[in-house]
């Protein structure tokens, strides 16, 4: 008997209802219930567990705990904690600031020659206090920083406020498990890379490089100072959470553990690429031709923004207008050459007619399209799901719809492309992560999530544009 079935007999007995007459109640036969109750018969869809959930009256709290156990007893516990994972993950990244800065309490300059050769430390607060005083003093002075370390929120934090308004590159080696069973991504690869995103995000000479290691083999070995900190000055060796480690301020110390990063970095991988503005950004997306989901607070307006209205409201230099007019075109041909679906926020669509705001562009890129031609625009976008070139989706849940800040798209086993926006829409950060088994979470989700209540069919999407003409 699952889990599903064993709380929903729970219920049933707890509300002193028959079988017979909850049966009556769902219009479902009693003998099938009988079964489901067994574990006999699967639960045929959500529909069902929302209709028996009314019947018995459950509370929201209840109601929720039945659907998670009915979503568990389809997917696979492994398969549902993914989901949830990856949600989890884009609202985290839709609520994220990229204005917001880390406070950074001890920046100041450094006599070098007061440091001592070797520092230990025991004490936590110590600890982290000097880190950021001496990176941020090697820093200062030009040095670039190598860290070999798995990602942390405290060390994405650190990162971010030692390099702040520098031209520092940041190298951060790290591994992602590869011990996962069944090609499905493994947790821990969904737990690390947050911290790698806001780092990125913050950052654009960021660098990381990864290799594959098993994470509870790593966790178990006897290396008690796992983390590597090196700048043109020091190496700083930690325990895993910074609160124990030792300094070295040695140029021999420097040259050794600058070699033993090299050596490793060869075996590494590059886990994204960094776009610096709009132009490289669409040069490194619409060059992949792969089915493609894309999810913002707007509907895409590449596949309905015509010659001329382009050619009227883009504010480019000449050069840059032509070019990113043929990789447009570029895109458009490969989005309707593969599976090309949209969600968006009927809000976002709303905001679109209203104003004529493209959040898919900086501000000082454009002109506001008018009324007239934001209805051509629509017109197409409905042509092209007519068609079935294209396949707009609207999202029920505005609560759930990716925020006016941050866009994702993510094509079948190829790549996942992040697009960060501050509040005035004046500086934009693009990423596109390489890595396999992030794809495959974010991928898995999108085709789960299109597949739910929460997203608007293809017809009521059609309908729900139609009455914005």
């Amino acid at each position: 008997m699952s889990q599903f079935s064993e709380l929903l007999k729970e219920h049933i007995n707890k509300k002193d209802i028959t079988i017979k007459a909850l049966a009556e109640k769902c219009g479902i036969d009693r003998t099938y219930l009988h079964k489901i109750l067994k574990g006999e018969r699967k639960v045929p869809n959500q529909a069902f567990v929302n209709n028996i959930s009314l019947q018995l009256m459950l509370s929201a709290e209840d109601r929720s705990k039945l659907v998670e156990l009915y979503n568990i007893s389809e997917m696979g516990e492994d398969v549902y904690n993914r989901r949830r994972q990856v949600s989890k993950i884009i609202h985290d990244m839709a609520n994220t600031n990229m204005e917001d800065a880390d406070v950074l309490e001890f920046k100041t300059e450094v006599d070098i020659d007061t440091v001592p050769e070797i520092s230990i430390y025991t004490d936590k607060r110590e600890l982290r206090k000097n880190l950021q005083v001496l990176i941020c003093s090697d820093v200062q002075k030009g040095s670039d920083i190598q860290v070999i370390a798995q990602p942390t929120d405290y060390l994405s934090s650190l990162l971010a406020a030692t390099a702040e308004g520098s031209e520092s590159v940041i190298n951060h080696l790290f591994f992602f498990d590869n011990t996962a069973g069944n090609n499905i991504p493994d947790k821990y690869n969904l737990d690390i890379f947050p911290c790698i995103c806001h780092l990125a995000q913050k950052h654009e000479k960021y660098e990381p490089l990864y290799y594959y290691e098993s994470a509870s083999a790593y966790y178990n070995s006897t290396n008690i100072m796992p983390n590597i900190i090196i700048t043109n000055n020091f190496v700083i060796r930690t325990d895993g959470d910074y609160c124990e480690g030792v300094i070295y301020k040695s140029k021999p110390m420097v040259d050794f553990y600058m070699r033993q990063f090299y050596k490793l970095k060869s075996k590494c991988s590059k886990l994204l690429d960094h776009a610096t503005d709009i132009f490289e950004y669409v040069y490194f997306w619409y060059d992949d031709k792969a089915n493609f989901i894309s999810m913002d607070f707007q509907p895409c307006t590449m596949l309905c923004l015509t010659e001329d209205i382009y050619d009227a409201h883009a504010l480019l230099p000449a050069g840059a207008k032509e070019f990113i007019k043929e990789k447009l075109a570029l895109g458009r041909k490969a989005l309707l050459e593969s599976k090309f679906m949209n969600l968006f926020s009927e809000k976002g669509l709303a905001e679109f007619m209203a104003t004529g705001k493209i959040f898919e562009l900086p501000r000082n890129a454009y002109t506001y399209p008018t009324l007239a031609e934001r209805k051509i625009m629509l017109q197409i976008m409905i042509s092209l799901c007519e068609s079935g070139m294209a396949d707009y989706r609207i999202i029920k849940d505005d609560n759930f719809a990716v925020s006016k800040n941050l866009c994702l798209n993510v094509s079948e086993n190829t790549s996942l492309n992040v697009v960060a926006r501050n509040n005035c829409f004046s500086d934009f950060s693009y990423m596109k992560i390489n890595e396999t088994s992030i794809i495959q979470a974010f991928w898995d989700y999108y085709k789960y999530f299109t597949e739910t209540d929460a997203v608007c069919s293809h017809e009521e999407t059609i309908a729900i544009m139609r009455s914005y003409l």
